[in-house]
This record gives structure tokens, C-alpha cells and sequence, in this order.
């Protein structure tokens, strides 16, 4: 009989109970669990193990510093990020300090199914890890892990903010992401209302409009694929909800783009005035 891989579970999230993730993971490996309070100079070196896994609900500045630490004291074991906080800065972060595998919380069934059958074949990944890190050095953390976690308010629906961030230009109801919130429709509904001061819908559709703009630098692009791209089925409604968001047309926006040469200045004036 095979002996079980060894794993070290780091838990950085802000609950003290035990992470329904890890579970998922415990009948396979042989994992230690150490949370925040536990982790001095010490026990980082009482965290060997074939496999280092990092759990973050909000990442900041002394928890990130711990996988870095941790990655230069065992370059040769692959380590795993999961974290519900999500930004493109922090994944690149990761993956440039040497993380073997990020993933943004919550995991449907079948993507722990994918994590569990690829760290069948870690192992064969460690001589390139050790390659990496003779290479890698310090790499300096995303300026918005030095914020603060999410108000109280936002931090049950950032299951449905992460799922959002990614699916913006699909179909999504209120039902689907209530339940990634483990919420009803009506609770979704409501505490979404009190913590952005707008409807699930409206957020929705503003984050369309603004990675419209983003896409309306690119010349080469039609108004109408940029309209179906980020989930407009019809571009005449999108013209006319751009126009209500920024105060001017899509074809008029890409005419002051022109004439502009910093889109960020354009959209933030428009902003204002609409």
C-alpha cells in the first residue's frame, strides 16, 4: 500500500473553522493545518511537505509575504493558492513568485476534481520549480492587497463579484449567484442593494459598459462585436445604455478617444458629467 503525499495547509482566511475545502482534500493527502496565529519563523519550518496549499479569503501584505518566505525555503514543493479576493495584479503576482497553481474561490465540484487529479503528478513538476525560483527573486505585491478587506457588507457576496468578474459577457440570474453566496434570491437581492446602493442588474450592466469603453480603444473593432462581446445581445440597447452611463454615444466616445491620447482621463471626465 502506497503512502499518502504529505500536504501543508496554510489557512490565512479570518475564520477560525475548518476550511470546507480542506476536507475535500483530506480523505488523498496527509495535511497538516496551520493557521495564522500558529505561524512564526518556526513553524514555517515545521511546513515541509510534497505540497504547500495557501487559502486567503483577503490577502494582505503579512499573509502574502508568508507564501513568499515559504516558496523560498521549499522551492522544490508545489504550492497552491486559493483565495476568494481576485484581481488580474494578484494572480500575475502569484504565478511570478512562484506558485504552481492559483485558484479563485468558491471551486465547483468538477474544478477540485481537475486540482486533485493534477497533483496526482506534482511531483514531476519540482526540478522546473527549483529552476524557477533561482530565477524568480523578490517580486513586489499588488498595490491592492495594501487596502484593507472588503467592507463587512461586500464580503458574502464576493463569491458573486469573482463570478462576475469572469462571466460578465454571459447569461447570469440573481438565482445562480445567489446560491454561490449561499443566499436566497430575495437576501441576495437586498444585500446587494444596501452594500453598492444599486440592483445586482445595474452592476451588471455598468461593468458591461465599462469593459465596452475599455474595448472601444481598439479601432479595429466594431461597436456591434464590442456590444455582443461583453453581453449585449442587442447593440442598439447598448448604444443606448452607453450613452446614459457616459453621456455621449459609443461612436463618439471612440471619436474622443481619438482625440485624446488618454482614455482613462476621457472616461473618468465623461464620468462626472453624465
Amino acid at each position: 500500500m502506497s503512502m499518502k503525499m504529505t500536504m501543508s495547509w496554510l489557512d490565512l482566511r479570518s475564520s477560525d473553522d475548518i476550511s470546507p475545502l480542506l476536507q475535500q482534500f483530506d480523505n488523498r493527502y496527509q495535511i497538516t493545518r496551520f493557521i495564522r496565529q500558529q505561524l512564526t519563523i518556526e513553524t514555517l519550518l515545521q511546513c515541509k511537505a510534497d505540497i504547500i496549499c495557501f487559502e486567503y479569503d483577503y490577502p494582505d501584505i503579512p499573509s502574502l509575504n508568508l507564501l513568499q518566505e515559504m516558496h523560498n525555503l521549499y522551492p522544490d514543493s508545489p504550492i497552491l493558492m486559493f483565495t476568494e479576493q481576485h484581481s488580474e495584479a494578484l494572480a500575475v503576482w502569484a504565478f511570478r513568485t512562484g506558485v504552481w497553481d492559483y485558484f479563485v474561490l468558491p471551486l465547483s465540484e468538477s474544478v477540485i476534481a481537475e486540482v486533485i487529479n493534477s497533483l496526482s503528478n506534482a511531483n514531476e513538476f519540482c526540478f522546473s520549480l527549483r529552476q524557477q525560483f533561482e530565477q524568480s527573486g523578490h517580486v513586489r505585491l499588488p498595490d491592492e492587497v495594501r487596502f484593507r478587506a472588503p467592507p463587512v457588507s461586500q464580503q458574502q457576496l464576493q463569491p458573486a463579484l469573482n463570478y462576475l468578474e469572469i462571466h460578465y459577457s454571459q447569461k447570469m440570474t440573481e438565482e445562480d449567484l445567489a446560491k454561490l453566496c449561499s443566499l436566497t434570491v430575495s437576501q441576495f437581492s437586498r444585500q446587494f442593494k444596501q452594500a453598492f446602493d444599486i440592483t445586482f442588474q445595474e452592476y451588471l450592466v455598468n461593468y458591461r459598459l465599462t469593459e465596452s469603453a475599455r474595448l472601444l480603444q481598439n479601432p479595429a473593432a466594431s461597436i456591434s462585436d464590442i456590444a455582443y462581446s461583453v453581453g449585449f445581445n442587442d447593440p442598439s440597447y447598448y448604444a443606448r445604455a452607453f450613452k446614459k452611463y457616459l453621456g455621449v454615444t459609443p461612436s463618439r466616445f471612440r471619436q474622443l478617444l481619438k482625440e485624446n491620447n488618454q482614455p482613462d482621463a476621457v472616461a473618468c471626465e465623461l464620468l462626472k458629467t453624465a
